[in-house]
């Protein structure tokens, strides 16, 4: 499936920034004698962030408050040009042996010029180096490829941001196993519908039908609040536990919860059985009754067909209601939580992060509604463009995450990879040499 040039556009593009979007051809620079490089407050770095149209959600205050709450050191750097920000880079201190690691999280705002980019990245390694920094790692997240959902590339851009980093003085680093694996991803292009009913029916048939079915049940989507987390949390451990992934510990939510404030939403799809009972209830009285009008009409093939549809349709309903009855006697008259996930908000995208549903609730198609209903958000929101976030790799045997999310009819796309420079070398080489040593 190939997309339009808008989608590029409103997901990659800043304004005054082309090589967010294509081949970088730098100007030389302002050479003005009062550019200067320096580190920022949070606060000048959160005004200039909050200036663009496009913003990564790893290079905001927002994120830096949730590393330093986990132990980090979060920094904020720039290059200005008297009042005016033309570079800036948020980076993150780890402490490790002999030394600290610097972590760049995200695309930083790199200048069109590319003497500013010069600035920046050598005032930092200074800077750096007196921290004791062994090294400097950008885990950079662009699209260097997309793909159609049978893993034909149809789009090829950003080919020479190797090159880019290279004349910073950077290498191409080793991706670590989670991220080998989660260098693919799948998003999809909103700014190509005029309203949200041409946008839903966009879906696939098998995503349309999940929808309705769990908007018939009585499915309801709600936001929870700071002292909700650990329900959400619970969601999470029980699907990393029968799936086999890594899950974060309440504190990570709740500092990201406070670290983001608006700009993250902690969704659940919920139920009350006992409302779901009587729906059911009311629904097969009026299938006897339809079923009733029928049998007092001429006897045809016609009617016969309909008779035994309708009969098929209250056997189900049949088998529903008592799954229904012994659910409402379970968890009684209260909404229960079927299905959960985390989406950061940034102005030119959703990001769906975290999620999870409990296995016994699987038939109510919950995770559907969901990202029907985010999908809503973000398009009456003017969001141009809805980020799934990882798939597995097309060599991976398990493709489900794939196949859910391919139900809203996106596209995958590949992101670039890591970029590291030496800061202490000599320190740098002795630090992996040990850890090739201790494994």
């Amino acid at each position: 499936m190939m997309e339009n040039n808008k989608h590029s556009n409103a997901f990659f593009s800043v304004k005054g920034h082309p090589f967010l979007t294509r081949t970088p051809k730098f100007s030389k620079g302002t050479g003005l004698e009062n550019q200067q490089f320096l580190e920022l407050s949070s606060a000048e770095f959160s005004a200039f962030v909050a200036k663009r149209d496009a913003i990564h959600f790893q290079q905001t205050k927002a994120f830096g408050d949730l590393q330093q709450s986990l132990g980090r050191v979060p920094l904020y750097f720039a290059v200005k040009n008297g009042a005016d920000i033309l570079a800036a880079i948020l980076i993150t201190l780890v402490k490790v042996r002999f030394g600290y690691l610097a972590e760049v999280h995200g695309n930083p705002y790199f200048s069109q010029a590319f003497s500013d980019n010069e600035e920046l990245i050598t005032g930092l390694t200074a800077v750096l180096k007196k921290r004791g920094v062994l090294k400097l790692v950008i885990h950079s997240n662009k699209k260097v490829a997309q793909y159609a959902d049978d893993w034909e590339k149809t789009v090829a851009c950003n080919q020479d941001l190797s090159d880019f980093y290279t004349q910073l003085g950077f290498a191409e680093g080793q991706l670590n196993a989670f991220e080998k694996d989660f260098r693919y991803n799948y998003g999809k292009n909103l700014s190509e519908f005029e309203t949200f009913d041409q946008l839903q029916q966009s879906f696939s048939e098998n995503a349309l039908r999940n929808i309705k079915k769990a908007q018939k049940f009585g499915i309801v989507i709600e936001e929870l609040g700071y002292d909700e987390l650990a329900e959400f949390k619970k969601v999470i451990d029980e699907a990393g536990e029968r799936r086999n992934f890594a899950t974060r510990d309440l504190a990570y939510y709740q500092s990201a919860f406070k670290a983001y404030g608006e700009q993250v939403k902690f969704v659940t799809a919920k139920l009350n059985f006992v409302n779901y009972s009587a729906t059911i209830e009311k629904e097969s009285e009026t299938l006897l009754k339809a079923m009733a009008k029928l049998q007092s009409q001429p006897e045809n093939d016609k009617n016969l067909n309909k008779l035994k549809q309708f009969q098929a349709q209250f056997a189900s309903l049949a088998k529903r209601k008592k799954e229904a009855v012994a659910l409402a006697q379970e968890y009684g008259d209260k909404d229960v939580i079927l299905a959960a996930a985390q989406f950061f908000i940034m102005p030119n995208e959703v990001l769906y992060m975290f999620s999870g549903m409990y296995s016994q609730f699987a038939q109510f198609s919950a995770p559907f509604l969901i990202q029907a209903n985010m999908m809503r958000y973000a398009f009456e929101h003017k969001i141009d463009f809805y980020n799934f976030l990882g798939v597995n790799a097309p060599d991976k045997s398990d493709q489900g995450v794939l196949k859910f999310k391919q139900n809203f009819k996106g596209f995958i796309w590949q992101s670039s990879g890591n970029y590291e420079l030496p800061i202490n070398p000599l320190l740098n080489k002795m630090t992996e040499f040990f850890k090739t040593l201790v494994g």
